[in-house]
C-alpha cells in the first residue's frame, strides 16, 4: 500500500512516516498543503493520511481540492481539533474517517487498513478472481485453497492489478504506487517485477496482457 502522509510538524511526521514504513507500507510525507498537492498530482497512493492545520494551504481546503478533481482515494483526516461539528465538518467536505491526536499508531495503522480493504473490496477483505483468493488482511495469497508465495512486491503489483481486474492499469500508475516519490527504480524494474509474478499465475485463471504504449490489464478468465 502507498500512502500520502500530510504533516508539518516535523517530529511527529517521521514517526509516523517510520511506524507506517515498518509496516512495509511506501510512504511519501509532504509538509504543507500546496506539496502534497503537487505529491498528489504526480503519484499514485491508495490512501492519504491528511493534518489538517497546515501551512500555505490547510488540510480541509487540500481534501476540498482533490475531491473537486474527483479523486476518490481513501482519506482520513487526523488533527488536534476534537469538537462533533469539526469532525463533521471534515465528514460533510469527503473525508473518509477522522483521528484525534495524540493517536496510537495501532489504531492509524487499523484504520488504514480498514480504509484500504474498503477501496479496493466494497468493504470485504477478500478478493477473489477466478481460482485465486486475496485475503487484503493476512496478506495471503492462495491458488484452489493452496497458498501462493510472493514477494511483498509482487504482492503490492497484484492487488494493485486486482483491484482493478479487467480495467486498464497504466505503467506510471503502477511505478507511481509501488515506488516512493523520491525514488529512482530502474527503466526495467517494473517489468523485472511484472515477469516474475506472471510466472507464478499459471492456473490461477487470470493473466497480464500488456497494452503496448498505456499500459496493463489483469485479464479473469
Amino acid at each position: 500500500m502507498k500512502v500520502l502522509l500530510v504533516e508539518d510538524n516535523v517530529l511527529l511526521g517521521k514517526s509516523v512516516k517510520r511506524g507506517l514504513e515498518e509496516e512495509n507500507w511506501v510512504v511519501d510525507l509532504a509538509r504543507d498543503g500546496k506539496e502534497a498537492l503537487y505529491y498528489f498530482e504526480s503519484s499514485g497512493y491508495d490512501v492519504v493520511v491528511l493534518d489538517w492545520m497546515l501551512p500555505e494551504m490547510s488540510g480541509l481546503d487540500l481534501l476540498k481540492a482533490l475531491r473537486a478533481k474527483g479523486s476518490n482515494v481513501p482519506i482520513i483526516m487526523v488533527t488536534a481539533k476534537s469538537d462533533v461539528v469539526d469532525r463533521v465538518q471534515g465528514l460533510d467536505q469527503g473525508a473518509d474517517d477522522y483521528l484525534t491526536k495524540p493517536f496510537e499508531m495501532i489504531e492509524l495503522v487499523s484504520r488504514l487498513n480498514a480504509l484500504f480493504r474498503r477501496s479496493i473490496a466494497q468493504g470485504s477483505t477478500l478478493l477473489s478472481l477466478a481460482n485465486m483468493n486475496i485475503e487484503l488482511d493476512t496478506l495471503r495469497v492462495s491458488v484452489a485453497g493452496q497458498p501462493l508465495e510472493l514477494t511483498g512486491k509482487e504482492y503490492d503489483l497484484l492487488v494493485a492489478l486486482a483491484g482493478k481486474a479487467n480495467q486498464l492499469v497504466t505503467r506510471n500508475s503502477l511505478i507511481g504506487l509501488l515506488y516512493s516519490f523520491d525514488s529512482e527504480p530502474d527503466s526495467n524494474s517494473l517489468d523485472v517485477l511484472l515477469n516474475r509474478l506472471r510466472r507464478k499465475l499459471p492456473g490461477t485463471g487470470v493473466e497480464i496482457e500488456t497494452i503496448r504504449g498505456k499500459g496493463f490489464i489483469l485479464r479473469v478468465a
